[in-house]
C-alpha cells in the first residue's frame, strides 16, 4: 500500500530532492479521466469537472510539464529563461502602451506577475505594489471629500495628458 493510500491524502512524497529553492513538488493522485469500457459516459465526466474543468485540466498539464522540467538543472534554467523572456516582453509592451490610452499599467503588472512565478525580487516588488495600491485606495475611500476630489482630478489630468500626447504623436 502506498503512503497516499494509507492516509487518504492523495499526496505522495517526492522521490528525491530536486534542489530547487522554491521547495519540492508533490505528486497528487488524480482519478483516471479516460473514457472507456466500464467507465462513466463523457458527459457525466464533464459535469463532474464543473464549468472550469477544461481550464483546470490545462493548468494541471502545464504544471506537470513544469514539474518534469524542474527535475533537471538544465530544465530549471530553461524555465527561468523562458519566464524571464516572456515577462520582459509583456513589460516592454506595457511600457509602449503607457502614453497611449489603454491598460499600460495593468499590462506592466501582468508582466511583473509572470516574472514573479520564478524570481523572488519580482514577487517582493509585486507585493509592495499591491500594498501601495491598497493603501492608496483606502486613503481615497476613507478620506474626506477634498481628498477624493483632488485624487480623481489628478487622475483625470494624467489620463487627459496621456490622451493629448498620444493624439499629437499620431498626428
Amino acid at each position: 500500500m502506498r503512503d497516499s493510500e494509507a492516509d487518504g491524502s492523495g499526496v505522495t512524497p517526492d522521490s528525491g530532492r530536486l534542489g530547487s529553492p522554491q521547495g519540492d513538488f508533490r505528486r497528487v493522485a488524480a482519478p483516471d479521466l479516460a473514457v472507456g469500457a466500464g467507465s462513466e459516459p463523457e458527459a457525466d465526466l464533464r459535469g463532474a469537472l464543473g464549468p472550469g474543468g477544461r481550464w483546470r485540466r490545462i493548468a494541471d498539464r502545464l504544471l506537470g510539464w513544469r514539474e518534469r522540467l524542474y527535475a533537471t538543472r538544465i530544465g530549471r534554467f530553461g524555465v527561468k529563461i523562458v519566464v524571464a523572456f516572456a515577462g520582459t516582453l509583456v513589460i516592454a509592451v506595457g511600457v509602449v502602451l503607457l502614453p497611449l490610452p489603454g491598460p499600460g499599467w495593468l499590462v506592466i503588472l501582468g508582466g511583473l506577475a509572470i516574472l514573479a512565478m520564478e524570481f523572488h525580487w519580482a514577487r517582493r516588488l509585486l507585493k509592495f505594489t499591491k500594498r501601495q495600491l491598497q493603501r492608496w485606495t483606502r486613503l481615497v475611500r476613507e478620506g474626506s471629500w477634498l481628498v477624493r476630489i483632488v485624487s480623481v482630478g489628478g487622475l483625470l489630468l494624467v489620463v487627459g495628458a496621456a490622451l493629448l500626447l498620444s493624439l499629437r504623436m499620431l498626428a
